[in-house]
């Protein structure tokens, strides 16, 4: 089994260049969960919740209503959107904005991490240019969407936006995301009109009951508009009952499905979070990266609520679909697209199917050493040498015909990053494995 190397177990790799090398990401690792420290909010420290996770999967494995994507990252109970469903790949999909104001404050929104962020809220995007250098430039889309801000907060471009949306891409599917309490009749005639095909709402468990009563009023209004009438929330570990009772009204009401999403710490508003006796999830990250979704830090609990928010789906066999969206689950398309070019890959490299990263096995040390007499004996030169590092470098394929010997070996995990134009492999963490973990369906 593939072993994540941490502060205890490094000083088991009996290879001193091996664990030398390890060491590297290890000090990487703690220094960025340091730098977290900074915010105030600590990380969960008990491991009973992991058991709990690992048995909740472990029962929804086992329900013929439930699908598995994404390595686990997303889990599905009946059916989900056919705009998550391509955003597992992010190819030929396009989302933009009127602005980013809104009218709500949202204590675990992240736009303001998202670049540029204090323009984007200060002027109002050139959606019209976008859509059209798409379009002049050949690009495909299928799926194209508006956001936000609060794209109610203008109306009239709102609808114009899907109108000129679906004259450059008449079969492009069409979603619009708002908090839903600003929409009325006129504005759901509008986007009928346009060709809208999904209606986002981003329901709020935080609202006022007023304020609640009238989203859920507004989503009954828009099937008599809309084709698909869908919600997004971010789970709160703390109002799980809660969310069940929302669950069942949102069936009533007819409602297609609801995206439930793990809830993250934007790297702001630490006091709401703190205030709530929230922790963060520890690790926050399988493999750290900079990744494009600026949605932060998975809250500890959120996930364990959204496993047993699939459970009570089931066994209440609603109708609408249920989606658990974990942060982990926003990060694929982004891997898929750096990582998808075959002819960019050294032979060493393998495109992993499960998670979109390239991998590659290591040995170390006299190890490597070994391992290259072997190989060249064989006739085998499907191997990079690098004498200086002290590392041999193999296709999983080759690394697990390997089996048997005491050799150590890792587990490379990269990505494929630009710089200066050119394209450049960077390595992000290493994992503990032997010959027989090497198998490249399993990687």
């Amino acid at each position: 089994m593939l072993e994540e190397i941490t502060r205890q177990n490094l000083g088991s790799i009996r290879n001193s260049t091996f664990r030398h090398y390890a060491r590297i990401y290890v000090d990487i690792y703690e220094s960025f969960l340091a730098q977290v420290g900074q915010f105030g909010l600590p990380f969960e420290t008990d491991a009973a919740p992991q058991t709990q996770i690992a048995q909740e999967r472990a029962a929804l494995r086992t329900l013929p209503e439930i699908t598995s994507r994404c390595d686990g990252a997303s889990l599905v109970y009946r059916h989900i959107s056919p705009a998550c469903e391509v955003c597992k790949q992010g190819v030929n999909t396009l989302t933009s904005h009127i602005s980013f104001r809104c009218h709500r404050n949202c204590f675990f929104c992240f736009n303001p991490n998202q670049e540029n962020f204090e323009a984007h809220l200060a002027a109002e995007n050139d959606w019209r240019g976008e859509l059209e250098s798409y379009h002049h430039a050949g690009q495909v889309l299928t799926h194209i969407a508006l956001t936000g801000g609060e794209p109610l907060l203008h109306p009239t471009q709102a609808a114009a936006f899907f109108h000129h949306a679906r004259e450059l891409y008449p079969e492009a599917h069409l979603r619009l995301y708002t908090s839903g309490d600003l929409l009325d009749e006129a504005m759901l005639v509008s986007f009928r009109d346009a060709g809208l095909d999904e209606i986002r709402f981003s329901y709020k468990m935080e609202d006022a009951p007023e304020v609640q009563k009238k989203v859920l009023s507004n989503m009954a209004l828009a099937k008599e508009y809309i084709p698909s009438v869908m919600v997004e929330m971010p789970v709160m570990p703390d109002m799980e009952d809660e969310m069940r009772a929302l669950l069942l009204r949102l069936d009533e009401i007819g409602v297609r499905g609801i995206n439930l999403l793990e809830l993250c710490f934007p790297y702001h508003n630490a006091e709401a979070f703190r205030a709530r006796g929230f922790r963060l999830r520890y690790p926050p990250y399988r493999t750290l990266y900079n990744f494009w979704y600026a949605g932060g830090l998975p809250v500890a609990g959120s996930e364990l609520s959204a496993l047993r928010l699939l459970q009570f789906a089931a066994e209440e066999k609603l109708s609408l679909g249920v989606h658990y969206c974990s942060l982990e689950n926003k990060n694929f398309g982004q891997m898929y697209q750096q990582n998808h070019h075959p002819e960019l890959i050294h032979p060493t490299l393998l495109f992993s199917e499960r998670d979109y990263y390239l991998k590659t096995v290591k040995a170390f040390g006299e190890d490597a050493v070994q391992v290259k007499k072997l190989f060249d004996k064989r006739g085998n030169t499907r191997y990079l040498y690098d004498p200086k590092a002290q590392y041999i470098q193999l296709h999983p394929a080759d690394a697990v015909r390997l089996q048997g010997r005491r050799w150590e070996f890792a587990v490379s995990v990269n990505v494929l990053e630009e710089r200066d134009g050119e394209p450049c492999l960077r390595e992000l963490k290493l994992l503990r494995a032997s010959a027989a973990d090497c198998d490249p369906a399993a990687l």
